[in-house]
């Protein structure tokens, strides 16, 4: 009865599985908040100051002045929007569905007024008459609290209170009215008690605006960036279909080269794509380009464990294994191998969550749980689906896995030779050629830094950049045409998109929104083409642009020493040492060809580069583990046995390697050819970097350690 039983099991639990993600996916997406630079909207970076002369900006004055822009952006009527202190002098400010963007932001710079009315609506005081700090929350005799206050001039309180006894005396923020204490005494020593019916949290809220009204704070645009509703929704659009293409081809291909475990696989792929976009439900995260990037990555990346375990279970087949025996065994080898590879690019991901803002924060965020969901449900899922098949004697050919009856050995006999094209590849005698290769393109990549450097964006090089979607194709001349006639004339420009419709202009300093200069480049553009123009504007300011610099730089070397630790502690400081230097190598070299190419780094690009830290080191330590396998069962006396093991070991990873790298790099491609324009630089990092990752963890990283390790055992033998 067994044959039912696991039948009907797999049966329902696929079924339960899917009606899940039919009754509750449509709502799931409609319902998961989308970011700027998804659904339109700006987002600014202000740096606060005061106003007057020898004041500061404290944490109460920050968070006061947050409530007060919050309480501005709420009577505009907009939704959902997002005011928050940052560090000791900041505020981000993230708006979404603004038509008349230029007012709101006219509207946000002002600084917080307050004001001290009388029922005629004259100012009787001001937010600057009180003594800094003064206003304090205390209980009058039966604990109710009051908020006692301190002005500078006493006598200017006392005519106040003479001229308003027994009237109301109002509080206002701007214009909104907080409250209004009556005055029921004169008040001669420039103290005074407001008191009501508050809480506790009330009488505090209400000390800390007249404290900050003692502070007034001068309020710095230092980083905008603003995208046009048409253009994040085309920006959505453009990256959906990336993402639904490459996962039809990831599926196809894992259908075509697995059989029954890439049937299983499809299963578990859409499961983990559901069970990804219900976390970021629950979580109620924001989704953003770049993490909608970092999900159609995570599918790609998500088949690396189906592969590691399925290519392990064809292994043991070959070995003359039963179905069953097979499955035990290769999942227990390929679960280590997969956790240690994946927390190399947790390790990268928490990096960028810590140290990133913004969008690059939301897609390190969605690599990081892509990661978590991957492990639940494309290996323990898979696993167990795929023990149900076995155990239900349904499928019972080995030819249902992608292993031919020829290729199985029988038991304890030596495996039967595949006559593969590369199993007879000595890839440790061709090595030279390898480390020439990466010397070659190093030097060049030196020679290009030393001459030219790299072509920075404005998110390291400070400045404004514009991408204009237009409706109709144009072409450089009309756009040189159309720069030449405005105030400021763009440093570069670029004109590209599928119908060579989008436009980049690139301006070596910050243009002045209060003097109308982004206004001024976008309506001559609207002159020529209409106003059915979209637009995404980057305003970096020089000190933000040299912190960014900084934290990226930061960020690459906590990566790298956090993956260097891992891999010792896990493995051995030899295989470390060698990582770390294949790491150093992807990196670098991805770095050359932006600088010989001239394409521009920004803050993508790093989170490019931290990726290909992580999944590079994820294919290195496939290899890695591989040949600790091997070396456990050999006799190692010579040089020539371990080129031996790591010839062996590559050899027995490396369709693994060609898979997992075949479908992570056509999503990067399917994201360059198909996805947004706004992220085609971040693709073309993705893209390159993975491809020369690749050809770290074969040519480069095993090589390395073979030579490390041929040192200690030349001195073994003395």
């Amino acid at each position: 009865m067994l044959f039912p039983k696991r039948i009907l099991a797999f049966v329902l639990t696929v079924l339960i599985t899917f009606g899940c993600f039919a009754m509750t996916g449509p709502d799931i997406v409609k319902s998961i908040r989308l970011g700027l630079d998804l659904k339109g909207g700006f987002e600014i970076l202000y740096e606060a100051e005061p106003l007057n002369s020898g004041g500061e900006v404290t944490k109460e004055a920050l968070v006061q002045t947050a409530r007060s822009l919050e309480q501005r952006v709420d009577a505009l009527g907009t939704t959902e929007p997002e005011v928050l202190p940052e560090g000791e002098d900041r505020i981000r400010v993230r708006i979404a569905g603004v038509e008349d963007e230029a007012k709101v932001r006219e509207i946000l710079k002002k600084p917080a007024v307050l004001t001290f009315r009388g029922p005629d609506g004259s100012v009787k005081l001001q937010g600057n008459d009180f003594v800094q700090g003064a206003a304090v929350v205390a209980f009058d005799e039966i604990q109710q609290p009051i908020i006692q206050i301190e002005v500078k001039d006493k006598q200017k309180l006392r005519q106040v209170s003479e001229e308003l006894f027994q009237q109301p005396l109002a509080i206002f923020l701007d214009e909104t009215l907080i409250s209004a204490p009556v005055v029921r005494a004169i008040l001669p020593d420039g103290r005074a008690t407001i008191s009501g019916t508050y809480s506790y949290e009330e009488a505090k809220d209400l000390a800390d605006t007249i404290n900050l009204g003692a502070l007034p704070l001068k309020l710095t645009e230092k980083y905008t960036q603003s995208v046009g509703a048409s253009l994040g929704q085309q920006s959505l659009e453009q990256t959906v279909k990336a993402g639904i293409i490459a996962s039809i081809f990831i599926l196809l291909f894992m259908l075509t080269l697995y059989r029954i475990p890439g049937i299983v696989a499809g299963i578990t792929l859409i499961t983990y794509t559901w069970a990804l976009l219900l976390v970021f439900y629950w979580l109620n995260a924001t989704l953003t380009l770049p993490g909608i990037a970092a999900f159609i990555l995570g599918i790609g990346m998500a088949v690396d464990a189906n592969i590691i375990t399925y290519e392990r279970l064809k292994d043991e087949i070959r070995s003359g294994k039963s179905l069953l025996s097979s499955l035990r065994a290769g999942s227990k080898h390929s679960i280590r191998t997969i956790v240690d590879a994946n927390l190399t690019t947790v390790i990268a991901a928490l990096v960028l969550f810590y140290i990133g803002t913004g969008a690059i924060k939301g897609f390190a965020l969605t690599l990081m749980l892509s990661i978590g969901l991957s492990v639940l449900t494309n290996v323990f899922y898979s696993q167990w689906l795929l023990q149900l098949l076995i155990t239900s004697n349904l499928v019972k050919s080995p030819a249902l896995f992608g292993v031919r009856e020829s290729e199985i050995a029988k038991v304890n006999e030596a495996p039967i030779p595949l006559n593969r094209f590369y199993e007879r590849w000595d890839f440790v005698r061709k090595r030279k050629i390898f480390f020439g290769v990466s010397v070659v393109v190093s030097v060049l990549g030196i020679g290009s830094l030393l001459l030219q450097g790299l072509h920075l964006g404005v998110d390291f090089k400070a400045g404004t950049s514009l991408d204009i979607a237009l409706p109709q194709t144009t072409t450089r001349a009309e756009v040189q045409a159309i720069t030449q006639g405005i105030r400021l004339e763009p440093a570069s420009f670029t004109v590209g998109g599928e119908a060579q419709d989008r436009v980049g202009l690139r301006f070596d300093r910050v243009l002045d929104a209060d003097t109308g200069e982004v206004d001024e480049t976008i309506t001559a553009f609207k002159q020529r083409f209409g106003d059915e123009i979209s637009y995404e504007e980057n305003t970096v300011d020089p000190a933000i642009a040299r912190e960014l610099v900084h934290k990226a730089l930061v960020a690459l070397s906590i990566a790298s020493i956090g993956i260097v630790l891992y891999v010792t502690v896990r493995f051995e400081w030899r295989f470390a040492l060698a990582a770390v230097a294949a790491l150093i190598h992807n990196a670098f070299l991805v770095v050359s060809l932006f600088s010989i190419v001239r394409l521009e780094v920004n803050l993508p690009f790093i989170a490019a580069i931290l990726t290909i830290i992580g999944y590079s080191i994820n294919d290195t330590i496939v290899i890695f583990d591989r040949i600790r396998e091997n070396l456990r069962f050999a006799k190692v006396k010579t040089f020539e046995d371990l080129a031996e093991i790591v010839n062996r070991s590559i050899r027995q990873t490396l369709l693994r390697s060609i898979n997992t790298g075949a479908t992570v790099i056509f999503a990067t491609i399917a994201l360059l050819l198909w996805g947004s324009p706004s992220i085609g630089l971040f693709s073309i990092a993705m893209t390159v970097g993975l491809i020369i990752g690749m050809y770290s963890s074969v040519c480069i990283a095993s090589q390395l350690w073979l030579q490390v390790k041929k040192g200690s055992l030349a001195r073994a033998g003395d």
